[in-house]
């Protein structure tokens, strides 16, 4: 199932394959930067969510979230069976982003480059990060914030052509982590410790946090120059 959004250029959220829960939907978003903040697509797009996309300095970065924002309506109108503009959202005490008028269906959303990820699921908790692998981002200045000592010195392991990539799969891992949990990085990524990476599954090694031990996340193929993963509780959601 894809979904079409009129705009100037088509706008098509496709769904990803994962390996994780079959409740769990992922789906990633194109984005056209050459739109419109005044495009049909975002017509469903709430009052405050207009103003907030007004408010961002640089039009690729309005666009980032005016169309993740609406694709999201979409597909939880789709979920929900009201119209996309009467989906109602609020925030969490951590300021999550939720259903205001329903406590289980979760959704997480994530946006870089011209790209967007949005997770979405009726019995569990979810997070998902992506980001773009931008080759002249200097990286290991925030080694100290993302990486714990022993990841910093497997990555100085490798060889240079592949330091950025594990970088990026670090950050990917631990961002959709802590969004399942809803605490957000405040507490700093550098106390989860996610590499060496074995495979797509993400294994966290040495201590695990209380709130991390019933989570699990993958890492999934993303567009060439991204890096992303998904993450979800392993209970489920109270209904």
């Amino acid at each position: 199932m894809r979904l079409i959004l009129a705009m100037s250029a088509t706008l098509e959220p496709v769904p990803l394959q994962h390996e994780g829960p079959p409740d769990l939907s992922l789906w990633r978003v194109d984005v056209s930067f050459d739109a419109s903040l005044d495009a049909p697509a975002f017509r469903s797009l709430s009052d405050e969510e207009r103003n907030r996309a007004h408010q961002f300095r640089r039009h690729e970065d309005a666009l980032r979230f005016a169309t993740t924002r609406a694709a999201l309506r979409e597909l939880l109108a789709r979920r929900s069976g009201a119209d996309a503009p009467a989906v109602r959202l609020s925030v969490d005490e951590n300021g999550r982003p939720r259903l205001a008028a329903s406590s289980v269906l979760d959704f997480n959303v994530s946006h870089a480059g011209a790209c967007g990820l949005i997770a979405i699921s009726a019995a569990r908790r979810v997070g998902v990060d992506i980001e773009q692998c931008v080759s002249t981002f200097d990286w290991r200045s925030i080694v100290a914030l993302t990486l714990d000592p022993d990841e910093a010195t497997w990555i100085e392991r490798l060889a240079p052509s592949q330091q950025m990539a594990a970088f990026y799969d670090a950050w990917t891992a631990k961002e959709a982590l802590v969004k399942t949990t809803g605490a957000g990085i405040a507490r700093g990524l550098q106390h989860l410790t996610v590499l060496p990476r074995e495979g797509r599954c993400v294994k966290l090694r040495n201590a695990v946090p209380d709130d991390m031990r019933t989570l699990a996340a993958q890492w999934i193929t993303a567009p060439q120059g991204y890096a992303a993963c998904v993450a979800w509780s392993l209970t489920p959601l109270a209904s």
